[in-house]
């Protein structure tokens, strides 16, 4: 029989975990698999929680890091550490269905390679975060080489042939799913309607979502940086026509001391100019980033895990 292996990150969910695990188990009563819980740094009784059930459930396996690396890193330390021939990645927030672990699990028996998940309806979620979500997204799509769907989790199924091929990313820029677009095989897309959140609260603060956001688009294309370069251009052309224009009045004797055309174009290509570099800035970060070539997270503590 093959083994299925959950991957869970979280972090201050410590309320959550005793009813997550009872859910999975209803749901998984025939099926061989591990849940490894992967604690990205909880300042709370996390880390107590799982071990509470790890006592009792040698299924039950935790990564504690060392400190928090974020979602993404934590999702990547749970899939260095999978030994299932399937692999299921879900949140902790019991926000992502555990009844839909059996439908996921049968549509890789029916030959997917990967099956992702499409939220239909987010409880709880602010119009504002809703919006920012789909610009992020439109904006994605328009300027990557990369189709990454709006409203798809990270609440997917995929085989060890994936696994596989996911290990072999060396980015330390995150954006998994991103990853999971780019390479390919055979996918397949169910809905979900995600559950209202039982405890604690979401992790994605408008200012991680915005990070995260940085990830994508600087890790799947360069076209931010040519569109730069053709905005620069057509600024620098009008500026150049404006100068003539301005020289030819000069010598016309029809210049009119002013400071509303000199503020204006001051402040239009001075805005230009800081928006290009701090795009190549991004860009400079995440190369910067790449060359440490620093861990994506340290190990503190294992439990159940050799």
């Amino acid at each position: 029989m093959s083994l299925t292996t959950i991957i869970i990150p979280v972090k201050n969910e410590e309320a959550n975990i005793a009813p997550l695990v009872k859910l999975l188990e209803q749901h998984l009563p025939d099926t061989a698999h591990e849940v490894i819980f992967v604690d990205d740094g909880s300042d709370d009784n996390t880390l107590t929680a799982i071990a509470a059930v790890a006592g009792i459930n040698k299924k039950i396996k935790c990564l504690s890091l060392s400190r928090n690396f974020g979602h993404q890193n934590a999702l990547m330390a749970g899939m260095m550490h999978a030994a299932g021939d399937k692999i299921i990645l879900m949140d902790g927030d019991l926000q992502h269905p555990p009844e839909l672990v059996p439908i996921l699990l049968q549509k890789l028996d029916e030959g997917y390679d990967i099956v992702n998940t499409s939220r239909v309806k987010t409880k709880n979620v602010g119009s504002t975060k809703t919006w920012m979500s789909k610009v992020f997204y439109t904006f994605l799509n328009s300027i990557s080489d990369t189709d990454i769907k709006y409203s798809v989790a990270d609440f997917r199924a995929f085989n060890k042939k994936v696994l596989k091929a996911i290990l072999l990313f060396e980015e330390r820029e995150l954006f998994i799913r991103g990853i999971f677009s780019w390479i390919g095989y055979n996918q397949t897309t169910i809905l979900y309607e995600p559950a209202a959140r039982l405890h604690g609260k979401t992790k994605y603060s408008y200012g991680k979502m915005f990070s995260l956001a940085l990830k994508g688009t600087t890790s799947f294309s360069f076209k931010p940086l040519r569109i730069a370069i053709l905005v620069g251009a057509i600024v620098s052309f009008a500026a150049f026509a404006f100068a003539i224009f301005a020289l030819i009045e000069y010598f016309k004797g029809n210049t009119v001391p002013g400071w509303a055309s000199t503020i204006i174009t001051s402040m239009l290509l001075g805005g230009t100019q800081l928006l290009a570099i701090g795009l190549l800035g991004e860009y400079i970060a995440s190369l910067f980033t790449e060359t440490k070539k620093r861990p994506l997270f340290l190990v503190d503590k294992k439990i159940n895990l050799d």
